[in-house]
């Protein structure tokens, strides 16, 4: 379960697309494209409301969303969907509704965003699990794809812009082309999971990390400064640098470079932090890998 403004989660059970908790025979919502794209809400006894404003139990910050937009509840035995007087109107596949029973495999579109209703496992409802992996994860790691941790990154930096901090780390495996050129592509692979299997082991609570490409990573610390997201950068790189990766029989050392930038209390869009942190990067690559910049 996460703990996200986007939702009250003391009122429905809401699980971020990252979750290893199985509701897959469970009623719920998958979010199926919009601002949350991925997000599961487990449907029960509680009604469920959904609209802009962040007293409702799923809050979707776009502005083709009124402030309480629709409800969704149990009765009888169904589920039930009614629009709350919404502008834009609630459609329940395609059909403009003011109050309508929900079916399994049931399409509800909210201003931009669009939602599907599942009574429990289906292949249907499997189907549209596997195309939102394919549409967040990199396939090889697990982590967030460039796209999805962008999308990411910017709702984080929305949050920032009054008196929020947060942190981005920009991680690059040294020499990498020479590992893919003397041991392949496989050993190569296998080398970014093991990589990745550490970041994901020292990541810092309420981090989350992207693949943007290759043999780059990226982490967003919240609630973190500069020099407490550079510690951690230090921290990672000597994880990864420490110990020989046992690949496929072979023992190789591998090690990262690291660039580290800071938003605090500005806002902004996510190229511009990416631009910064990547611009750190360049700096301990051009110092001679293996380190972080800029230095503690």
């Amino acid at each position: 379960m996460i703990k996200d403004q986007n939702f009250k989660t003391d009122r429905a059970t809401v699980l971020d697309p990252a979750t290893t908790q199985d509701i897959q025979s469970s009623p719920r919502l998958i979010i199926v494209s919009g601002v949350l794209l991925g997000h599961q809400i487990e449907l029960g006894e509680t009604p469920v409301t959904i609209g802009r404003s962040s007293e409702c139990t799923i809050a979707l910050p776009h502005p083709s969303v009124s402030r309480r937009h629709c409800r969704i509840w149990r009765e009888n035995g169904r589920y039930r969907i009614e629009d709350l007087g919404s502008t834009n109107r609630t459609f329940l596949n395609g059909e403009d509704v003011t109050r309508a029973d929900l079916r399994d495999g049931d399409q509800i579109s909210i201003g931009s965003n669009a939602l599907k209703f599942f009574l429990g496992a289906s292949v249907e409802a499997r189907y549209h699990d596997e195309l939102i992996d394919l549409a967040i994860y990199d396939s090889l790691t697990g982590f967030y794809n460039r796209r999805h941790f962008r999308s990411m990154l910017d709702d984080e930096l929305k949050k920032c812009a009054d008196d929020g901090v947060l942190s981005l780390l920009m991680l690059d495996l040294d020499y990498f082309k020479a590992i893919n050129d003397q041991h392949g592509h496989l050993v190569g692979d296998q080398v970014l999971t093991s990589v990745a299997d550490i970041l994901r082991a020292r990541a810092p609570a309420g981090a989350f990390i992207g693949r943007l490409g290759g043999e780059e990573f990226a982490m967003v610390l919240r609630d973190t400064g500069l020099q407490a997201a550079i510690g951690v950068a230090e921290l990672l790189r000597v994880a990864i640098g420490t110990d020989a990766l046992v690949v496929r029989d072979k023992q190789l050392r591998v090690t990262v470079s690291a660039g580290v930038a800071e938003c605090a209390g500005r806002g902004g869009v996510s190229s511009d932090l990416l631009r910064a942190a990547d611009q750190q990067l360049y700096r301990a690559k051009q110092s001679g890998r293996d380190r972080v910049s800029p230095e503690k």
